[in-house]
């Protein structure tokens, strides 16, 4: 112990430049001065040839890149197990022994059952009862004759004139769903005896189909 070897320096010096307290960094004379930078090796030919020799010794780079994309295209994918729908809310089950659907293997699945075909012989053998001796098929449809389109075109206008009666009976206001109904009902009734109207007049020449042509075509 003892006082202190560095002589601190006095107040008047406070803050004044240079006149700090300088740490001195003491020079390592056991380093050895730098050498000198080395020059690069001109490559020669002989160089060059052996830098090829030893470069075909060494074992090939592998390409990362080329085996992923081979790994890519050849993985399998992934099978996914075999579940079934046991309820109606989608609960499902894995499969196991016994219960696999063997009704799509049967021979009979996708095929046409056999009442379809009987009835389609039974129709097609109707069809052909229906033609004449002479095998001349009968007309499919007949034309009106004028007596039978006054006839009718008088009934359609006695039908309008007695839903109009009924239509103008009906009360001013209408307060209820049912008055509501019936009101829009006579309506749509009306309207389409007035198409009917219409289309009878403006077509003086009517042929009309039989019933039963229309079903079984």
């Amino acid at each position: 112990m003892g006082l202190p070897d560095r002589i601190f320096p006095s107040p008047s010096e406070f803050l004044r430049k240079k006149c700090g307290i300088r740490h001195q960094v003491k020079s390592d004379s056991s380093k050895q001065p730098p050498s000198k930078r080395l020059t690069p090796v001109i490559p020669t030919v002989d160089l060059l040839k052996e830098d090829r020799e030893r470069r075909k010794k060494l074992p090939p780079e592998k390409n990362f890149v080329r085996v992923n994309v081979d790994n890519a295209l050849n993985l399998k994918p992934k099978v996914p197990e075999e579940r079934i729908v046991i309820r109606k809310d989608g609960l499902t089950k894995k499969m196991s022994a016994g219960m696999e659907p063997v009704y799509i293997f049967k021979e009979t699945f996708g095929r046409m059952p056999q009442y379809l075909k009987r009835f389609i012989k039974e129709r097609e053998k109707n069809v052909l009862m229906k033609k004449d001796v002479t095998e001349i098929e009968h007309p499919k449809c007949r034309y009106v004759i004028k007596e039978e389109r006054e006839q009718l075109l008088k009934g359609l206008k006695e039908n309008w004139e007695e839903l109009q009666k009924k239509y103008q009976g009906l009360p001013i206001l209408t307060d209820s769903i049912a008055k509501v109904h019936r009101k829009l009902k006579l309506e749509e009734e009306l309207k389409q005896l007035e198409k009917d109207i219409v289309l009878i007049e403006k077509h003086p020449y009517i042929y009309v189909y039989e019933d039963n042509d229309l079903t079984s075509n």
